[in-house]
């Protein structure tokens, strides 16, 4: 295989943040659109994509885009695919479409069509036990795309969160959010309301250089056209690259003692629990650690909304206040709902952050302390 067309899936808002990673594992001709990032790469780029990015939710390659008016027409399009690239012994199919603005709006008939071309070109049986591979089909304005999952499962199901509480913050969520405050592993980080340890996790994950993807399972691995020795070598090369992330100060701290246990479940599974510094705290008595020497950064997802009875906006007051009294010279980057709470909040942002999460939109916002003069 050569340059592959492809298109990265992220959550709405992360497009320019998961772009920067993208040209940093050395994707081409980047073209970001409304969730998501057009490239091309060649297959070991994939790997290597796949592999390491921490923003990206899914990665599909674009296999063939042309105009059809009919059923028998998409199928017999669809038939001309080079499926036997992609589809092998016990796998089984999945199509997945939406149409608009088309003659084809019966999305069902369309996704048999694809079925019945990948079926009568290479034939594909498969048990109970089978794989999946999904297939995409997207027909706008008669205009036809077939694309190929290649992450399989979400990107951000990294596999150490054995335990979530009420809308947690996605893995890609955190990791964008360190990326766009520039958190550095010789910063100070401190998570307080943790939850599950998202953040933390993430962080100690980035610090250490573990590859977000080395646990996941790829269906590109199944492809008859796949390249053992070169996938093999891309693994090699991130575990090569993993270092010892054990000086690094990060600190979770959560009010609810079973919450914490499971944060730090999470964080065992994630095999960094000997990174993160966990303490049963109500935020209201955070203090900076210690052993904290210089100005770090907190970042946090307060509950809020429908995820927590009580004073929401009361809670994001508290916060500012013991970040304003306690926290000279940090930064902070705080989720907010809504403006009451952003209000609440009542510091100066430096910048801001939209992006979709728990369903809506919310802003990610940047806010510093002045350091006290001597």
């Amino acid at each position: 295989m050569g340059n592959l067309n492809c298109y990265a899936v992220v959550v709405p808002g992360l497009e320019g943040i998961a772009a920067d990673e993208l040209k940093e594992l050395a994707a081409h001709d980047l073209h970001m659109g409304d969730g998501g990032i057009a490239f091309s790469s060649t297959m070991d780029g994939l790997f290597r994509i796949n592999l390491r990015s921490r923003t990206i939710t899914r990665i599909v390659i674009r296999l063939a885009s042309f105009r059809a008016l009919s059923f028998p027409e998409l199928y017999n399009k669809a038939k001309k695919v080079a499926w036997a690239s992609y589809i092998g012994d016990d796998v089984a199919v999945s199509v997945r479409a939406s149409c608009s603005g088309s003659k084809l709006m019966h999305s069902g008939r369309a996704e048999q069509a694809i079925v019945d071309a990948v079926r009568d070109k290479i034939g594909f049986t498969c048990s109970e036990t089978a794989h999946l591979q999904q297939i995409l089909l997207r027909i706008d304005n008669n205009q036809c795309t077939i694309s190929l999952d290649v992450s399989g499962d979400r990107l951000d199901r990294r596999g150490y969160r054995l335990h979530s509480g009420k809308a947690p913050v996605r893995e890609t969520i955190a990791a964008a959010i360190l990326r766009w405050m520039d958190w550095q592993p010789d910063q100070p980080l401190l998570t307080p309301m943790c939850g599950s340890a998202t953040f933390a996790i993430e962080a100690a994950c980035m610090a250490s250089k573990h590859a977000a993807g080395l646990k996941h399972d790829f269906p590109f691995v199944r492809w008859p056209s796949f390249k053992q020795k070169r996938w093999q070598r891309a693994l090699d090369k991130v575990k090569q690259m993993s270092v010892d992330g054990h000086d690094v100060q990060i600190f979770a701290t959560e009010l609810n003692a079973a919450i914490l246990e499971q944060a730090k479940a999470n964080a065992k599974q994630a095999e960094v629990d000997d990174m993160v510094q966990f303490a049963l705290l109500d935020v209201r008595r955070l203090r900076c650690p210690t052993a904290v020497s210089v100005p770090g950064l907190i970042v946090c997802n307060p509950p809020y909304g429908d995820r927590v009875k009580g004073d929401a906006e009361g809670l994001y007051a508290s916060l500012a206040n013991v970040f304003k009294r306690e926290f000279p010279g940090w930064s902070m980057a705080v989720i907010v709902a809504d403006k009451s709470c952003e209000k609440a909040l009542g510091l100066q942002i430096k910048k801001r952050l939209k992006i979709k999460h728990g369903g809506k939109w919310v802003s990610v916002v940047h806010v510093s302390n002045p350091k006290k003069s001597d």
